[in-house]
């Protein structure tokens, strides 16, 4: 069963058409990995699975039930609130709150929003800091804390909320090389135990060796997708084999 179908999404901003009409849908467990250059429309696409922006049409549904559907009335904020929940998304930029330990970033959304008893919220908070590996950070500020180590408390807060589906847009690409693979080890960590992701990656190998879908888009629609193996060693399009070819020089 699909716990996430996406049907028709289109985005414009004036007279820029971004998203011309996307189709996609994944299983429980399984990892998407979006990929594509720069102002292709992945990250707009991203934005509009987590409504962080509003798409113009299409439908989005998830366990089979639709939580967006462009041709019904705009949501109210409330609405949004509560179907965001759905995702966890984890930003390029870690956008973790400075003035709040590491324990605190990661409880922060939970008890907010009480989902649970305070002290259940910090037993699983701690659980999932250690599963990131920050175990010895829990009580440091993020201003402490290296960019691979951020990012991981990112993920550990996008967790705590227990979405149904965790996002993430380039977490990568604000880290230093030598402390990407960090960050790549835990979301290859979750990947393994079964966590429905979907990726915007520009590391071709991370999505080769942990998605086992991925997408290409290009222009705004999906120019190519399949198996890592069918997109990275078997691609149909000049387009991709283009792509590929420049981001193996780079």
């Amino acid at each position: 069963m699909s716990i996430l179908e996406v049907k028709g999404i289109k985005k414009s901003f004036g007279s820029n058409h971004v998203l011309k009409g996307i189709d996609f849908s994944l299983e429980e467990g399984e990892v998407l990995a979006i990929i594509g250059p720069s102002g292709g429309g992945k990250t707009t696409l991203l934005k509009c699975i987590n409504f962080l922006e509003i798409a113009d049409e299409g439908t989005i549904t998830v366990r089979d039930k639709m939580i967006f559907d462009g041709s019904a009335p705009k949501m109210t904020d409330a609405e949004l609130r509560e179907k965001r929940l759905c995702f966890g998304l984890v930003f390029q930029q870690f956008n973790l709150f400075p003035q709040y330990t590491v324990l605190e970033n990661v409880t922060l959304a939970p008890k907010l929003l009480q989902k649970y008893p305070e002290a259940e919220i910090d037993s699983l908070a701690k659980e999932l800091i250690a599963r990131v590996g920050l175990t010895d950070k829990m009580d440091s500020y993020p201003c402490k804390l290296s960019g691979g180590q951020q990012q991981r408390v990112a993920i550990a807060r996008a967790l705590a909320m227990g979405p149904d589906i965790l996002c993430f847009d380039e977490p990568t690409s604000s880290l230093d090389p030598e402390i990407t693979g960090e960050v790549l080890k835990v979301i290859k960590k979750l990947a393994d135990e079964n966590t429905t992701m979907v990726i915007v990656t520009h590391e071709m190998g991370f999505a080769k060796e942990v998605a086992d879908k991925v997408i290409f888009i290009d222009g705004g629609v999906i120019a190519e997708q399949g198996s890592p193996k069918e997109v990275f060693e078997n691609p149909k399009s000049a387009r991709l084999q283009e792509f590929l070819g420049s981001m193996l020089k780079a």
